[in-house]
Order: C-alpha cells, then sequence, then structure tokens
C-alpha cells in the first residue's frame, strides 16, 4: 500500500486522485471521483438526489473503489 500521502481532507483525497490520474492516464478516476464520490457526499447532506440518481452514482463509486482496490494504491 502506498504510504506518506496526507488524507485527511476533501483537498488530500482530491490530491490523491490526481496524482493517480497523471500516474495511470486512467480518465475515469477523476470522473468516478469528482462527479460521482463529491456528489454522493453532498447528497448526505442536503439529501437533493432522486433514489435513481443516488443508484447511478453509487455504481461509479463502487467502481471506482474497485480500482483503487484493484491495484492503483498498491503500486
Amino acid at each position: 500500500m502506498r504510504g506518506g500521502w496526507d488524507h485527511y481532507s476533501h483537498r488530500d483525497y482530491d490530491v490523491i486522485i490526481n496524482r493517480l490520474f497523471k500516474e495511470t492516464n486512467d480518465k475515469e478516476l477523476p470522473l468516478y471521483f469528482g462527479g460521482a464520490a463529491e456528489r454522493l457526499h453532498a447528497n448526505f447532506y442536503h439529501n437533493f438526489m432522486t433514489r435513481d440518481e443516488y443508484e447511478v452514482h453509487r455504481e461509479y463509486v463502487l467502481k471506482l473503489i474497485n480500482k483503487l482496490r484493484g491495484g492503483l494504491l498498491k503500486r
């Protein structure tokens, strides 16, 4: 597992995703994180999504998690 990367804030996670994107050129990473994960996070506090919209974003977040667990963080 990678070490030494701060991960205490939203900004830290954004920096990490951008680092991984630059290393891998995987264009789905910023889309899944910025588009789906951040929106789900906002919905947690503001409850603005329909159930269908929630499920679509949830699917993309699960894809992001699988990508990260599948090896991107172990390089």
